[in-house]
């Protein structure tokens, strides 16, 4: 059966695998599964032992197909990629249970005697000569194959034949040795079976009689029944012993060897388990058993230079020599030797446990001068210590539970609040006039934006709660409170109600909590909880996917009669459009659907830091400086009207608010035209504009950009279908001074990075915007007078423009 499953393995691997020097076969481990699921079977049928072979034989097929469709779905659903992500107690306590039970074996297979846990059963007969010879050669040979390898390095550092064959010459010797003096002493194989030294001969069979000696109809079912639930060690256990197997192969071998046809390509783990599972499949319904990645092989087939499948059909061929010729090759091969090879292994696999405290950080604790490593090294001990009392599957267990436990616990001790500011020190993207941004500074601290991170769940949850009740207890006068979900990845029920626990408790206190920045999960969670109840438009087209395109600017008057405008599709480099975008140009002004400004909704959730800072920050203005009462300048009313409504401003109130001479706004105006290009300065009279940023979403989509590469989004553009906000002007400023400057110097102006200007919907309600544009060749043509005016301006709005970009941290 293990000759057979090898050989189908091997092959069903060499057709249809990806790694093309990978041996597929049985693995020590799951045989002594098996036998341990056959040793159960006979205890329930020791009153009718003639049952116990084809119960064995029918629970080995059951168990094998299962665990292949096991392995199958694992691979489909995609459950092979998150066992990858196993934690470091679980993959480490794993291998530590693998050579556990591989040197049980080997002390049991080269003694004679049946452990219990991780002890024989019986001492005497452990210490008795009958095996303490057995065992000292096995000890003797595991050195042989530790150690021999290395001294033959030394000694001959430059023998490539040394190199590759070292491993096998030193593991082969004790072979050598064992014949040599059963020569010498003329003894004879049956004698050496009757001590123990070697199994009993059996008379050669036809390889046939692998399916003609015992009938599954002849099995008692119910007994495979009940060993059903065991089948689940066998599973987890060849989904485990395969990932191992994947990554000991590709990580001893990151590309593939000459001849690959995609040398560079990355083993699919998802798609081992599944082309695996198959092999086990066809196996099971041929009498055979599990088999998968063998790493020992594998590797040692690739360093012995064999780089494409032939070398993988010439290593079934060989293994089928044995099937079909029916050699009873157990009897010529000392027990001792067998359990070298599985002691050797498992010795291997319990070093690299044991001794990797050596690459963990210390726990900062100390013990008889010694640093103590972390949790996780013991959680590894802790996955060894239950499997052996236990079952492999047991240990694993052990180890899940033991992640989780300190999951929670250091979650829950960590802050899930990674920074905190307020609105003195951190603004939203509009670009204020300065007796507002003198009002923030003073009266900011009224709100509070915090940054989360982190899963949260009940512990960290509870954590934030606390910490926004802290937060408001400290500050009476705070009014809003900010969270940013940004680097939340998700949250549970828990976490939720405490949430909506402290919503309620810090609205007493007259705190209203704002959200943004979440993913369409996160948003779920807080809507389905109704801590979200009105959020904005802009996020509702971001989680809807149906995020509006920019649309362009027309300034009204200032288009020339004769020119007709029609849709344009795909226009670039046109007026203040969005490039590469649909435009609508009418003669008339172009309207848009009404939406509710900053400052006049009741808005609680955002598509953006910057869009809950500048609604909160209207709130705390409107409060301070525009409350009913308020005496305020005209120009002050009318910006504030403008601003709210969509109205104008005259001439002379941008004079004013500018600081610029009366009439020189009428001056200029007849120099102020419409024209193709993005290089004029704009003086904004009515509505808003934003200066944005956007993504070449087609570059993105053909795979050029790093982001497409990772699966991952591009920094700065979060929401509002892939543009970035780099600022907002309302009436009263210039926007284009930058590329207005460099055009007319003739510095080099990159349109690559030249941000794009689009009418903003936030505070152009229910109308268009007008603006007045002046071109480099309109400035050349105004007087000497003019000009210093408004360069001064220019020179003044930058400064005012750099030091809010300081402020809002764009």
């Amino acid at each position: 059966m293990m000759w057979w499953s090898t050989v189908a393995g091997t092959v069903w691997y060499g057709i249809f695998g990806r790694l093309q020097y990978n041996t597929s076969a049985t693995q020590e481990v799951c045989a002594i599964l098996y036998g341990a699921m056959a040793g159960k079977a006979a205890t329930f049928l020791e009153d009718t032992p003639d049952k116990i072979p084809p119960t064995v034989l029918a629970l080995i097929v059951t168990g094998t197909i299962l665990t292949g469709f096991g392995t199958v779905a694992f691979g489909k659903l995609g459950i092979g990629k998150m066992m990858l992500s196993f934690p470091t107690p679980v993959t480490n306590g794993f291998l530590g249970t693998i050579g556990f039970f591989l040197v049980k074996q080997a002390l049991q297979i080269t003694s004679g005697v049946k452990f219990v846990h991780f002890y024989p059963i019986s001492f005497s007969a452990f210490f008795a000569m009958r095996s303490v010879l057995p065992l000292l050669c096995l000890f003797a040979m595991v050195m042989v194959m530790r150690k021999g390898p290395r001294l033959l390095g030394s000694a001959f550092p430059k023998s490539k034949a040394v190199k590759k064959l070292g491993g096998l010459f030193c593991q082969l010797s004790p072979l050598f040795v064992f014949y040599i003096v059963i020569g010498i002493g003329r003894m004879d194989l049956d004698t050496l079976g009757e001590a123990g030294w070697v199994y009993p001969a059996q008379a050669p069979q036809s390889f046939t009689t692998l399916w003609t000696t015992y009938k599954l109809s002849d099995a008692d079912w119910g007994v495979v029944a009940a060993c059903v639930p065991d089948f689940g060690s066998l599973v987890l256990m060849s989904a485990l012993c395969t990932m191992t197997g994947v990554l000991g192969i590709t990580g001893k071998f990151p590309t593939g060897p000459d001849g690959d046809p995609a040398p560079d390509e990355g083993a699919d783990f998802d798609m081992e388990l599944a082309t695996v599972g198959v092999g086990a499949v066809f196996t099971g319904l041929t009498n055979g058993v599990v088999t998968f990645h063998r790493l020992g092989s594998s590797i040692q087939i690739r360093m012995d230079g064999g780089t494409h499948r032939i070398a993988v059909f010439s290593s079934a061929a060989f293994v089928g020599v044995f099937f079909f010729s029916g050699i009873p090759l157990g009897h010529y091969i000392p027990k001792f030797f067998l359990g070298g090879l599985f002691m050797s292994s498992g010795v291997s696999f319990m070093e690299s446990v044991i001794f990797s405290y050596q690459s963990m950080a210390s726990s900062g604790l100390t013990l008889f001068g010694s640093d103590v490593p972390t949790w996780e090294y013991f959680g590894s001990l802790l996955c060894i210590a239950t499997a052996a009392y236990t079952s492999p599957l047991g240990g694993i267990a052990a180890g899940l539970l033991v992640s989780v436990l300190s999951f929670l616990a250091s979650s829950s001790s960590s802050t899930p609040v990674s920074s905190v500011s307020d609105g003195r020190f951190t603004m939203g993207r509009t670009f204020r006039p300065i007796w507002e941004l003198k009002a923030l500074r003073t009266y900011g601290d009224r709100i509070a934006i915090l940054y989360l991170q982190g899963q949260l769940f009940f512990g960290s949850g509870q954590r934030l709660a606390s910490l926004i009740a802290e937060a408001v207890e400290s500050r009476h006068h705070l009014s809003y409170c900010i969270l940013s979900f940004a680097k939340v990845s998700g949250m549970d029920v828990s976490a939720v109600d405490f949430l909506r626990s402290v919503q309620r408790k810090v609205a007493r206190k007259g705190c209203k909590l704002i959200f943004c920045r979440m993913e369409k999960e996160v948003f779920s969670a807080l809507s389905a909880a109704k801590l979200i109840n009105s959020p904005s438009k802009e996020l509702r087209d971001v989680i809807a996917g149906t995020v509006e395109q920019p649309r362009a600017m027309s300034i009204p008057n200032a288009i020339p009669e004769d020119e007709e405008f029609v849709d344009q599709e795909d226009v670039h480099d046109i007026g203040l459009g969005h490039r590469k975008t649909q435009i609508l140009m009418l003669r008339k002004d172009v309207t848009f659907e009404p939406l509710e400004p900053f400052g006049q909704g009741n808005d609680d959730a955002f598509d953006h830091e910057t869009d809950a800072l500048d609604f909160c920050a209207e709130k705390v203005v409107k409060e301070v400086v525009y409350f009913q009462g308020a005496k305020l300048d005209p120009q002050l009313l009318q910006f504030r009207a403008a601003c709210e409504t969509g109205t104008r401003i005259t001439e002379s109130t941008f004079e004013s608010l500018n600081s610029l001479p009366k009439g020189l706004m009428a001056e200029i105006k007849p120099s102020c035209k419409v024209l193709k290009d993005k290089t004029s300065v704009y003086f904004i009279f009515k509505g808003a504009v934003s200066m944005v940023d956007s993504i070449q979403l087609n570059k993105a989509r053909e795979g050029s950009s790093l982001a497409f590469t990772l699966n991952v989004g591009v920094k700065g553009f979060h929401g509002r279908g892939g543009k970035r906000l780099r600022k907002r002007y309302p009436p009263g400023t210039v926007v284009g001074k930058m590329a207005f400057a460099l055009n007319r110097t003739g510095r080099m102006l990159d349109d690559g990075v030249q941000s794009e200007l689009v009418v903003s919907s936030r505070q152009a309600y229910g109308t268009t915007a007008e603006l007045w544009e002046l071109t480099a060749e309109s400035w050349d043509s105004l007087s000497e007078e003019i000009q210093n005016a408004l360069r001064d301006l220019l020179i003044v709005q930058q400064a005012e423009e750099r030091q809010h970009t300081f402020l809002c941290g764009e």
